[in-house]
């Protein structure tokens, strides 16, 4: 199919839709936004665009009604309003389509499409036009749900698309929020998106796009407002800008920029031990190809690229979790290629996943039985577990993680976000791997969390394992790791040695982009200089 052209240049309608003026946020020893001002014209694709932690979601939250601003005022049109509530946002047309898709999954396609706002005759749902207006819109975008099936059954980048599709056609919102909804959306997929977004605007309705990516970013949007550190600094048209002008606003410093040619990428040679891990031409079709490179023990290796780069993918291929198509993984001497976890973990690799509410934990059990789910083994005699090395197990993994909990037989689902995560921290290096994939252990944890999961990792856990990291931001990475790889639109495009860090040139990298005068390590060939 082809993809939608969009008219960048193009006037949009007079006036505005949206409009925030001096909209502040204030948490408990943070100031998340300060004295935001944003203007956004009806029939507009406005992006939004920033560093993690700038106050994007943040922002979206207070014009989607779901967070209260601590000042300023929100005018919808011509009304004015201290503050949005969910109902109010909804009322005045306004919806949210967040970066991580929530949907009902026990629902079917047609009921997630519907729920809130089915119609209902004598109190009776009628079910056979709930199915049949659902198969219009679906038929309608040229998808393929069925829609009776099961929510669970689609794919993350599908019910990604069914809330897309719920806010532009059920609820036909005339402002509709896209916090970095293209995130997670295959390349079909994404081409569905931005159709429907050009339909929207040739409808007349505004669209708020939020995206991590400069390029589509300009790809897709008339305007774009830059944040950083919670205050709006610039706000310029598309066209007037390219990949390096945005960026250069985006860091705050206006420098010429190049671009990073794509290509097969090989690491120098370093390090007299011989690696732990080593994995070459890494290829799965359309996620990442012909990745390679080594890891040393006692290394944390960073691993830096935007959502949809191919990070978590490429950690769970590693780990079997989703088998590679193509190419060898090398534990020490020995050449494998992981089709289930369980291969890899006797190999010596551990995975943490991103998610650790569906993937990490298990709600039911207590601390202590999460904990030793990957040490049963050591904690057995026969088949029955030693309850006095047990005791000892896990109350040594709480002091070493400082796990808060009234109790190891505490329901592990009643902890903070944060000690969730330590659990899952703990539980994997009990096992002493050789292997540590960490992807984003610190993603949705507070201050004193993420300082003290860098610290354990970089003080206790490379001690005896080389650790692949990823992070939501560059800050961790630069905190603690030996060396950083780019990985861009699913290939490995440059190398950075920990003498080499600096926040700019590594958020330049994984736009693409790099600042002339950094010597580049990728030839035309895609092996190194």
């Amino acid at each position: 199919m082809n993809e939608p052209q969009f008219a960048l240049n193009k006037e949009v309608n007079e006036g505005s839709a949206l409009r925030l003026h001096n909209i502040s946020k204030i948490y408990p020893g943070t100031v998340a936004l300060h004295n935001v001002n944003l203007d956004v014209k009806k029939g507009e694709v406005h992006g939004i665009i920033g560093k993690n932690g700038a106050g994007k979601s943040t922002l979206m939250g207070i014009i989607a009604g779901i967070i209260a601003p601590t000042g300023g005022e929100i005018f919808v049109g011509n009304k004015k309003f201290e503050a949005l509530t969910r109902i109010v946002a909804k009322k005045e047309k306004i919806s949210i389509v967040p970066q991580d898709p929530q949907v009902i999954m026990d629902f079917t396609v047609a009921e997630n499409l519907f729920v809130a706002d089915y119609t209902c005759r004598n109190g009776f749902l009628k079910w056979k036009e709930l199915y049949s207006r659902a198969e219009e819109i679906i038929q309608k975008n040229n998808l393929h749900f069925n829609v009776r099936a099961k929510a669970a059954d689609l794919s993350i980048s599908e019910r990604q698309l069914l809330l897309v599709l719920k806010a532009c056609y059920v609820e036909e919102s005339s402002i509709i929020i896209l916090d970095e909804a293209s995130a997670s959306l295959s390349q079909e997929d994404e081409k569905t998106l931005y159709r429907i977004i050009e339909e929207r605007k040739k409808q007349g309705n505004t669209v708020l796009f939020i995206s991590h990516r400069t390029d589509e970013l300009l790809r897709v949007c008339d305007r774009v407002t830059v944040l950083r550190d919670g205050k709006s600094v610039a706000t310029a048209k598309c066209a007037d800008l390219d990949k390096a002008k945005l960026s250069s606003l985006i860091v705050g410093e206006d420098l010429q920029l190049i671009t990073v040619s794509q290509g097969r990428f090989k690491p120098r040679k370093g390090g007299a031990d011989q690696p732990v891990l080593s994995v070459e031409n890494l290829t799965r079709l359309g996620i990442y190809q012909n990745i390679t490179f080594d890891l040393h023990r006692g290394e944390i290796l960073g691993l830096a690229g935007l959502r949809g780069s191919g990070r978590t993918e490429l950690l769970k291929g590693i780990a079997g979790i989703e088998p590679v198509e193509d190419g060898l993984i090398r534990v020490e001497n020995t050449s494998r290629r992981f089709t289930t976890p369980s291969q890899a973990l006797r190999s010596g690799i551990v995975y943490l996943p991103e998610d650790r509410e569906r993937e990490g934990i298990i709600s039911l059990l207590s601390v202590r039985e999460n904990l030793v789910l990957n040490s049963l083994k050591r904690l057995s005699r026969g088949h029955l577990v030693n309850q006095r090395r047990e005791k000892e197990f896990v109350s040594s993994i709480i002091d070493m993680f400082g796990i808060k909990t009234s109790s190891p037989e505490q329901e592990v689902a009643h902890l903070s976000g944060g000690n969730k995560q330590k659990v899952v921290v703990g539980r994997i290096a009990s096992t002493q791997p050789k292997i540590l994939l960490l992807d984003e252990p610190t993603k949705g944890v507070d201050i004193s969390t993420r300082e003290s999961i860098l610290a354990i990792t970089r003080d206790k856990l490379s001690e005896t394992a080389g650790i692949i990291l990823t992070s939501p931001g560059l800050e961790d990475l630069i905190q603690i790791c030996d060396r950083i790889l780019i990985l861009y639109r699913g290939e490995i495009i440059d190398e950075f040695m920990r003498e080499e860090f600096r926040e700019s040139d590594l958020f330049y990298a994984v736009q693409g982009i790099k600042r002339p005068g950094i010597k580049s390590r990728i030839l035309k060939t895609g092996t190194v200089n």
